[in-house]
């Protein structure tokens, strides 16, 4: 019975998931395999739970630490300046494409409306940017992103100027077209300080900088490799203890979705879908959004093909 519902379960959803989705969401056939054997099943979710846990338990330490010992460097790492470049992109972007688009606005109508976005992009950029002092350094990188920034505030600020006279702005046009030269200049005056701060390190301080920066994320890293590790391995002792029984009924399974796969042109051959352990594309989805400074393949022949 379980041979057969756990072949039911891979088969149907080789049957309906898409091409593009397949490569995607690999993880979902271990998932579809497995729950003819919810035991196993269990198994293989406490441990990829278990790898997640224990790579951000080791980061969030790795944080205190840097805290504690390095204060700028973990400013300077703050998920708030990722929040505060984002939302500064988002708010600029949006004011910009209000003037730089391909839609056929109406200048005067949109202008209180960049104004709404222009502010929205400023307050990211103060949060992307500040506090910058000599205690907490910039990095080159925070240097062009904040240029970048307000490069393209202080394009949709004076955009209107390209298109229209001011003269020939209502009231309210001119006032919004004021608030926005404003905001430009705010963010203009913020990068201005981060390069100013930036430019009286020396080469050895900037370097310094750079290289312990680096060193967190190197930190990060080497936990979550080191964790993969341990707990690939636990998946392929947990299925060297399955039953024979147990193996042969997750093969079968594997080998009905890969026979489907194989009658729809998703995949070329079954054995790309039936020779990995079980479980390992489930931890190979939490490993890949996990470990950021590449691309982790575990099972090489169903890794997504290259365009």
């Amino acid at each position: 019975m379980e041979n057969m519902w756990s072949s039911r379960f891979a088969q149907h959803w080789a049957q309906e998931i898409s091409p593009t989705a397949f490569w995607r969401r690999t993880a979902e056939l271990d998932r579809q395999v497995l729950r003819g054997l919810p035991g196993y099943a269990a198994a293989v979710d406490t441990v990829v739970g278990d790898f997640h846990a224990e790579v951000q338990d080791a980061r969030s330490e790795i944080d205190a630490r840097t805290r504690r010992v390095d204060p700028a460097v973990a400013d300077l790492r703050s998920p708030r300046r990722t929040v505060g470049t984002v939302l500064g992109a988002l708010g600029i972007g949006g004011a910009f494409a209000f003037f730089f688009s391909r839609a056929d606005f109406d200048m005067v109508a949109v202008l209180p409306w960049s104004s709404a976005f222009l502010a929205v992009g400023t307050v990211g950029v103060l949060m992307a940017l500040l506090p910058v002092r000599r205690s907490a350094p910039a990095t080159r990188g925070l240097v062009q992103r904040s240029w970048l920034l307000s490069g393209f505030a202080t394009a949709a600020a004076a955009a209107p100027l390209f298109f229209i006279t001011f003269s020939e702005l209502p009231g309210a046009a001119r006032t919004s077209l004021g608030v926005n030269l404003v905001l430009a200049g705010v963010c203009c005056a913020v990068s201005a300080l981060v390069t100013v701060t930036w430019l009286r390190l020396g080469t050895a301080e900037h370097s310094a900088v750079e290289r312990q920066v680096d060193d967190v994320s190197t930190q990060r890293e080497a936990v979550a490799e080191s964790a993969l590790t341990r707990h690939r391995t636990s998946l392929e002792e947990l299925h060297r203890d399955l039953a024979a029984e147990e193996r042969e009924t997750l093969y079968r399974a594997y080998t009905a979705a890969g026979e489907t796969l194989v009658a729809r042109g998703v995949v070329d051959t079954v054995d790309q879908v039936r020779s990995h352990v079980p479980g390992m594309l489930m931890l190979q989805a939490i490993a890949d959004a996990t470990i950021r400074s590449r691309t982790v393949v575990l099972v090489p022949q169903l890794a997504p093909p290259q365009r």
